[in-house]
């Protein structure tokens, strides 16, 4: 199966599970994987593949409007959105925070991956 992919999306969430660490935005970093069959797009037809501008701003909106405690209820939230307004037939989701709780550690994160039904 093809693949698409975006990688590195620089986001600023408020996700923690204390108060403090939801109250200000951090710094947090994702990749997704979209599953799609692409050779219909051989001749340029965006309308035969995902518009991943859309995608990148939908995950974008997600983010950063919202306030989560864990990075799991991102990750899975981003799953379901991009199902169900993207065609493509499976999702993968790493997100996480690129400063987290100790500077000994430069990244900690979660990986998701969900099919359409």
């Amino acid at each position: 199966m093809d693949k698409i992919l975006l990688r590195d999306i620089r986001l600023q969430m408020k996700v923690g599970t204390t108060r403090q660490e939801r109250g200000q935005a951090q710094p947090c970093r994702a990749d997704l994987t979209l599953w799609r069959p692409l050779e219909k797009a051989r001749k340029g037809r965006l309308d035969k593949t995902v518009d991943y501008s859309a995608v990148y701003r939908r995950v974008e909106e997600l983010c950063e409007v919202r306030t989560f405690t864990l990075l799991e209820e991102a990750a899975l939230l981003i799953c379901r959105e991009v199902l169900k307004d993207f065609p493509v037939r499976k999702v993968r989701v790493r997100i996480g925070k690129t400063s987290p709780f100790t500077q000994k550690l430069g990244f900690v994160g979660i990986e998701v991956e969900r099919r359409r039904s």
